[in-house]
């Protein structure tokens, strides 16, 4: 069974122009799902309709069957669990371990319980020399960390990360793409909204692209990469690695192989290093 079900989706800003029209997918556990785009092509409304901040005009959005409807934002919040591509729109406390807290303040969970969570966030996020660090004084990748776990502490089923690798450097963008495969693995559904390509071939097996408002794909990541103009036909450019790739391809590079992890394994046996 599907985590998250979109039946008959119809939304506009207004009543005689929809944004959308009749969309159906759905989401499974375990996924990792890029939803990309042009800027207008509906990526941010769309989520904003999975997380409850808007409300389908026609269609249903459930999640474990059950309607998203008559469900708050909070009440939706601890099913979808939404990381802002600004992290500082995320931080109001004056210390990481408020931080987490305040995420905890709502739920009917008691004291031992909500330590346990915060201590549990801390050392999985490699954050609890800084639990008593005002978190505008973190660095960007820190600060991501921790919007990721005021988000995860809540123990969502599923995360949407919206650009969640913008503005950070390599080694903090490696770094927090690591967390997010430990939480693939573990079983959640994760959505990333981003325009990093280079980004969807590393973390994604599954790919959404919209394009004023509707669904242009929805592939798997490899069968994506199979047509070199879907990203034109969507208004994107292939990243300089992308090119690489399917210049390598038209060698005799294997058509599963696209992670950088991969293409360098496929080298050293090749090139029997």
């Amino acid at each position: 069974m599907s985590y998250i079900d979109v039946s008959d989706l119809s939304f506009g800003y207004t009543d005689d122009s929809l944004l959308f029209s009749n969309i159906t997918l759905s989401f499974n556990l375990g996924e990792q799902v890029a939803i990309i785009g042009q800027n207008g092509s509906g990526k941010t409304t769309f989520v904003k309709l999975l997380n409850g901040m808007l409300k389908p005009q026609k269609g249903r959005i459930s999640i474990s069957g059950e309607s998203t409807s008559d469900k708050s934002i909070a009440d939706i919040a601890t099913k979808i669990g939404f990381v802002f591509q600004n992290p500082n729109q995320m931080l109001f406390t004056n210390t990481v371990e408020k931080e987490l807290a305040l995420s905890l303040f709502r739920l009917n969970i008691g004291k031992k319980e909500k330590d346990l969570r915060i201590d549990e966030m801390l050392n999985f996020f490699d954050l609890e020399h800084y639990r008593n660090t005002h978190p505008r004084n973190l660095s960007r990748g820190e600060k991501q960390k921790l919007a990721l776990a005021t988000v995860l502490i809540q123990e969502p089923q599923a995360i949407i990360l919206d650009e969640p690798f913008s503005g950070i450097d390599f080694k903090q963008r490696e770094n927090l793409a690591k967390y997010i495969q430990i939480l693939s693995e573990e079983g959640k559904l994760i959505i990333l909204i981003t325009h990093n390509i280079d980004s969807i071939l590393e973390n994604c097996s599954r790919v959404i692209a919209l394009t004023e408002g509707q669904i242009t794909y929805d592939l798997p990541i490899n069968d994506f990469l199979m047509d070199k103009t879907s990203l034109s036909k969507i208004g994107l450019l292939p990243t300089n690695y992308l090119k690489m790739l399917y210049k390598l391809r038209n060698i005799g590079l294997p058509r599963e192989i696209y992670r950088k992890k991969d293409l360098i394994e496929y080298f050293k046996q090749t090139l029997k290093l």
